[in-house]
């Protein structure tokens, strides 16, 4: 059904000659043009402008400090409305009309999967800060990179925090775990790890609970969870399915000891305020953990817009750093050259000329590597997680144990 959906969008789009299509970015330009693909409209908005204040921020900054090679970064922005085929076009409008040398983008895997194609069709570097889906870097595109952990990476993590806290805590115990995501290929993918790394750890899978993304309802959702009765929900839900399922839940009297996010909704700064006390005591993965890396950068950043700086912002940030670095190393804009510097670049530790990198680790690159079974091309697998928990309404690390700067709230109060 994917494969069809896929051919589908695609069908619809200009068959023509890459050469004769494509125009070629003039080095003589005055501005360096990145076009970015996010939902500023639709159902994600929210998530979609938090994470191009992570663009601006970045952009601001190096504009401020000279700019790349003395030439100004211009963000040409594009919105999905976080629909596949919107997608597909605003990229073509991007790459054919505003002749951007890369694209940042985007955010939901599904659109991100049509867009790959097009910049794959193209010949245009598309990097993706947020996407995480696994099948993305499985199709062997050469244009495609992806910063982000995948959705097995986030699992692999999320399940190692809950037999670490199990092995920490004698209070705690994790012998079995549900699934509670929307049925779309993300949603797929995160029951399919969750199933994976919890049976290899010896964890019993009760199984999973997908619903359609947007739901109107998820009264008979939580009924179905709390017969399941696991002994830790695994959630993976946007902002607008997170709230509704967080609000459910509490008037069902639905209380997991432990519930633990996939990041997506339960970082977006929109949720805490949405839902109150009740998200006290979930957990969540995060790829940025406030506090211990990039304090400066994330108390500006907090002081410019007024929200946290999160991981969905802190990984936009990052990936505008890693498209100025590229563009230096390759002394060019031109779109083939910053595919190749993207392919040959290593930063360890900090940026030249910029900040020290500010997510779980130290090291980004894109490799040609194998995970579970599967080839991954040009993906960041050194990436990591953290994992946080909400308590009195603030995010507190708390795990790994070595950087935590809170102890594990258990069974969670959700008030």
């Amino acid at each position: 059904m994917k494969k069809k959906l896929l051919a589908g969008l695609l069908a619809t789009a200009t068959t023509v000659s890459m050469m004769a299509a494509v125009p070629v970015f003039a080095e003589d330009a005055e501005t360096i043009k990145i076009g970015t693909l996010y939902p500023l409209t639709g159902d994600v908005a929210a998530i979609g402008q938090n994470i191009m204040r992570g663009v601006e921020f970045a952009v601001n900054e190096i504009n401020e400090n000279g700019g790349v090679d003395g030439k100004q970064i211009e963000i040409v922005q594009g919105d999905s409305q976080g629909d596949a085929q919107t997608g597909m076009t605003e990229a073509e409008r991007l790459i054919t009309q505003e002749n951007v040398c890369a694209i940042l983008g985007a955010y939901q895997s599904s659109v991100t999967e049509v867009v790959a194609q097009i910049a794959e069709q193209y010949q245009v570097p598309l990097l993706t800060a947020i996407s995480t889906a696994d099948t993305l870097t499985e199709t062997g595109y050469e244009y495609f990179f992806r910063l982000a952990p995948t959705n097995s990476m986030f699992l692999r993590d999320m399940i190692q925090f809950l037999v670490d806290a199990s092995s920490e805590n004698e209070d705690i115990k994790v012998e079995s775990i549900a699934v509670c995501a929307d049925n779309t290929l993300l949603g797929q993918e995160t029951a399919e790890w969750a199933k994976y790394f919890a049976e290899e750890q010896g964890i019993e899978y009760l199984g999973e609970v997908l619903y359609s993304k947007g739901a109107a309802d998820l009264s008979s959702e939580v009924i179905q969870l709390k017969e399941m009765n696991p002994d830790a929900l695994v959630v993976d839900n946007y902002i607008s399915d997170g709230i509704l399922l967080t609000n459910t839940m509490a008037e069902q009297g639905y209380k997991p000891n432990i519930m633990i996010g996939k990041a997506t909704a339960y970082i977006d700064p929109s949720y805490i305020p949405a839902v109150g006390e009740r998200a006290n005591g979930i957990v969540t993965a995060s790829e940025f953990n406030p506090g211990t890396k990039g304090v400066e950068i994330s108390d500006a950043f907090k002081e410019e817009y007024g929200v946290e700086m999160n991981g969905h912002s802190a990984e936009s940030y990052t990936a505008v750093w890693v498209l100025k670095t590229a563009i230096e190393n390759a002394g060019s804009a031109e779109r083939e050259d910053l595919k190749n510097a993207l392919k040959d670049i290593k930063i360890e530790g900090s940026f030249p000329g910029g900040s020290e990198i500010i997510l779980p680790y130290d090291t980004i690159e894109f490799s040609d590597i194998e995970m579970n079974g599967k080839q991954h091309t040009n993906t960041n697998g050194g990436a990591t997680l953290t994992i946080l928990q909400i308590q009195d309404g603030a995010y507190k690390t708390v795990w790994p144990f070595e950087i935590a700067d809170g102890e594990i709230q258990y069974p969670a109060a959700y008030e």
